[in-house]
């Protein structure tokens, strides 16, 4: 059992969002579908009406298999208020297999954080493969839960694609000084899995600034979007050198 996210002493309940439902409850409210900021009043409407979501969730049934799972485990503050509501809001804009059966955990509390930092690096978000599961934190930057969890995102399609397999990622290295070079350097280590989760989080984020500093990157993750369920990193490779310019 999933515990309700606002408060999990007075609503527990199973929960499982997918696009459609999320879409149903947003589209009235969404001042701007092409926006990836929350104005002040948006905000607060997102908030009351997430209050509202959970208040009806034990009368609300979603197939496991088209949607993922939210558990918030900090409890009814507003930092992690905020964060459910950015997840949700952020879910109705990524493909639906990229989000399928995954678990996502608001837990600002879990020990795995301390495990990832060093050398006063702050991780604000993980994919645990073992788990399947992404963990995200209220009690650094809420405000930018969004483009966490979809660069989490980028990491558990890295994984569960097969990307580390990958004969082109590897070459595809992002131009010195660009936003995502400099994001995607950790410690001093630019891997191929952190250069492709912060240009998944990019493309999705920022397609603009991707296409423009790292158009062959974008070029890669479009193909990878593009295909959809059948597009693991075999398939991406081969459509990627089959158009490569020159």
């Amino acid at each position: 059992m999933i515990i309700g996210c606002i408060n999990d002493r007075l609503f527990p309940c199973k929960k499982f969002y997918n696009k459609k439902y999320i879409n149903h409850k947003l589209k009235k409210l969404r001042p701007d579908r092409g926006s990836s900021r929350l104005d002040p009043h948006y905000r607060s409407r997102l908030i009351a009406l997430v209050i509202a979501m959970i208040a009806v969730c034990s009368a609300f049934s979603v197939s496991p298999v088209a949607g993922f799972r939210l558990e918030n485990r900090d409890g009814p503050g507003a930092e992690a208020t905020l964060v459910e509501s950015l997840v949700l809001q952020e879910s109705t804009k990524i493909r639906e297999e990229f989000l399928e059966n995954a678990t996502v955990y608001i837990d600002s509390k879990s020990e795995k954080f301390a495990l990832h930092e060093h050398g006063g690096y702050i991780v604000r978000g993980l994919y645990i493969p073992e788990e399947d599961a992404i963990y995200l934190r209220s009690d650094v930057n809420p405000e930018r839960a969004d483009e966490i969890l979809v660069q989490q995102l980028g990491h558990r399609v890295y994984v569960l694609r097969g990307f580390e397999n990958s004969s082109v990622l590897p070459e595809l290295f992002p131009e010195p000084q660009t936003y995502l070079y400099r994001i995607s350097l950790v410690a001093g280590d630019l891997s191929p899995e952190s250069v492709f989760a912060n240009a998944f989080m990019l493309y999705h984020k920022d397609p603009d600034m991707l296409e423009r500093d790292n158009p062959d990157i974008f070029r890669y993750i479009s193909l990878l979007v593009d295909g959809g369920r059948e597009a693991d990193a075999g398939a991406v490779d081969a459509l990627y050198l089959q158009n490569k310019p020159g």
